[in-house]
């Protein structure tokens, strides 16, 4: 992605509605699915999700970490994450066939050959391990954020669903995510994109009023999501399970 956005991207974390909502029903997602366990962030970038499993209650998980870019890895050094190292799944000192979940994160959208990543994947996992992905959705919500973040495509759930399959996994659940905002993240994006001189991340702090409000109308979705799949949204977020061999 860059180092400014690496930048960016440490700075906003702890305080931007997205990244907190995120991790919170992510991590919940990972509570329930995998109560213990060894997890790989592929992508980890500084380390927001990696943090969440340094808790005292999440002390039954083992985290570690690999990104490409040396400031990323630095900057979760600093944060006390240690296992988190600088590399690719192609070419690394990680352990083979022992993680029990392997997380790309908003990661597999910047590669030219997804497939690849997730066959790569299944190295590192367990026979009976579990893969954690998030993505954008929707070819139409294309924007400047995704130039500027280097994506090479967005997603449905069919696509999703049929990459994984392609890729040997089963499928244990799969949602769009971000519902609530759907609607004003749409006309935000479509406003946008008509206006040839908005070029810009939507990755920028609004208000502390509007800043909490998004937050907590996105973290509603954490509570949904242990029951139910939600229909449409600006992201997707799947769990599968490896198929070994």
């Amino acid at each position: 992605m860059g180092t400014k956005l690496y930048q960016e991207m440490y700075e906003l974390e702890s305080q931007h509605w997205w990244f907190r909502a995120r991790r919170e029903i992510l991590t919940s997602l990972i509570w329930q699915y995998l109560p213990q366990g060894k997890i790989l962030d592929v992508g980890c970038g500084t380390g927001f999700i990696l943090e969440a499993f340094k808790t005292e209650s999440a002390s039954k998980y083992e985290a570690w970490g690999i990104d490409i870019e040396a400031i990323a890895v630095q900057v979760c050094q600093d944060k006390g994450l240690t296992q988190v190292t600088q590399g690719v799944l192609e070419k690394n000192s990680l352990p083979e066939h022992d993680f029990d979940l392997v997380m790309f994160l908003d990661m597999i959208e910047h590669l030219d050959h997804d497939l690849s990543a997730l066959l790569m994947a299944k190295h590192y996992l367990k026979p009976q391990g579990q893969i954690l992905i998030t993505v954008p959705a929707y070819q139409f919500l294309w924007s400047a954020h995704d130039e500027i973040h280097h994506h090479k495509r967005r997603y449905t759930k069919k696509s999703l669903t049929e990459l994984l399959n392609q890729a040997g996994y089963e499928i244990v659940f799969v949602s769009y995510l971000n519902t609530f905002l759907f609607p004003l993240i749409v006309i935000t994006r479509l406003v946008g994109n008509l206006n040839q001189r908005h070029h810009s991340s939507d990755a920028k702090l609004p208000s502390t009023l509007i800043n909490n409000l998004l937050y907590q109308v996105f973290k509603l979705e954490k509570n949904l999501l242990s029951q139910i799949s939600l229909p449409f949204g600006v992201s997707i977020v799947c769990l599968a399970k490896n198929r070994f061999p």
